[in-house]
């Protein structure tokens, strides 16, 4: 479970090439992709177990500029990692959907640091380094962002937190790695078809709302050739253009596990539309030998596991709950609250 963890941490975090999501949500007037980050994700250790799960009252986050620590009431970390994720001017209930996420994030991060401390955190649940943990917003950045709407989205999110307090998506009684997408493009994708490793509540399932989320992407041959031969252990590409990008594997999603060269050299499909910035590794590639270009047909954006907040957005429109919407894009899991109590901490014997 640790090895797939980390490597959805590295799906999450080093996609960057989500679209602008208040651009969809707002029309593009409120924000921009600055406060769009996929999530890092918790990495919760098989070896300890919170009975019960106590409400978390304050989450302490290590500031590795300044080298101090920030302690958040609850509530307001929610309400500023929710605004660091989706437009606030998203619908209620994937607000609610997406601050029950954000508490199952941290409540994995409490129980992995009670048994497993990072030192350098500090004694923290996380850092302000975003390429290993969740972002959250300042309320400097949320002003600077949000603007004149500043006050009035804040109040929005805050009402959505408020509404879901202590809830959390569970599996097996264990709180989840809460995977979420922008938009899966009509279908997610399973952990097993992304990382090798089958979870089970992070099985592919069918989102009807995001069927017409696709975008294309234009480059020069020049423009592509210079993308790929900058990377590190960066394959040669010889030859005709036409023959540089073979889709040597592709699954029945149309999601591209393996890209060839014609060189020989291979790379996953994930890699490969990150040195691209395509939005995600569910495409299609044609060459113009006329027009000497690379034309992409991408679609989805970003990891496309877990929920899909595009589809999960226009569940709500369509009258679906917060909970319908949880439990729709994680399969098998329960949604339960967390005791306003004094936190346990037992540590179990688990065999490798």
């Amino acid at each position: 479970m640790k090895n797939f963890i980390k490597g959805l941490i590295v799906v999450a975090v080093s996609l960057v090439i989500v679209p602008l999501i208040p651009l969809l949500f707002t029309g593009g007037n409120d924000a921009t992709d600055e406060n769009i980050n996929d999530n890092a994700l918790p990495v919760i250790s098989d070896q300890a177990v919170l009975v019960p799960y106590s409400l978390i009252d304050t989450v302490s986050v290590y500031d590795v500029t300044v080298g101090k620590r920030i302690n958040y009431s609850c509530e307001d970390f929610l309400v500023y990692t929710v605004m660091a994720a989706v437009s606030p001017n998203a619908e209620a209930e994937l607000l609610k959907a997406q601050a029950v996420l954000m508490y199952t994030y941290i409540l994995g991060r409490r129980l992995d640091e009670s048994v497993n401390p990072t030192p350098e955190l500090f004694g923290c649940d996380i850092s302000t380094d975003s390429n290993k943990y969740i972002r959250i917003l300042s309320a400097d950045e949320v002003s600077m962002v949000f603007k004149d709407n500043a006050d009035k989205y804040t109040d929005k999110v805050r009402k959505a937190v408020k509404s879901v307090m202590g809830e959390y998506v569970s599996y097996k009684s264990k709180p989840i790695v809460p995977a979420y997408c922008y938009s899966c493009g009509g279908i997610t994708e399973s952990s097993l078809t992304v990382l090798g490793t089958d979870v089970e509540y992070l099985r592919s399932v069918k989102s009807a709302y995001d069927e017409g989320f696709k975008s294309q992407a234009t480059m020069t041959k020049d423009e592509l050739f210079a993308r790929v031969s900058t990377q590190t252990d960066a394959p040669v590409l010889l030859g005709d253009p036409k023959d540089w990008i073979n889709l040597s594997s592709v699954t029945s999603t149309g999601y591209v596990s393996e890209v060839t060269f014609d060189g020989g050299e291979k790379v996953s499909g994930q890699q490969f539309a990150q040195w691209l910035n395509l939005p995600s590794a569910r495409f299609e590639v044609t060459y113009s030998e006329e027009f000497e270009r690379f034309n992409f047909d991408v679609s989805g954006s970003g990891h496309l596991v877990g929920m899909s907040q595009y589809g999960a957005n226009e569940m709500a429109k369509n009258g679906f709950t917060y909970r319908k919407i949880l439990t729709y894009f994680f399969n098998g899991v329960d949604i339960e609250r967390s005791l306003d109590e004094d936190v346990t901490v037992v540590v179990a014997d688990v065999a490798e």
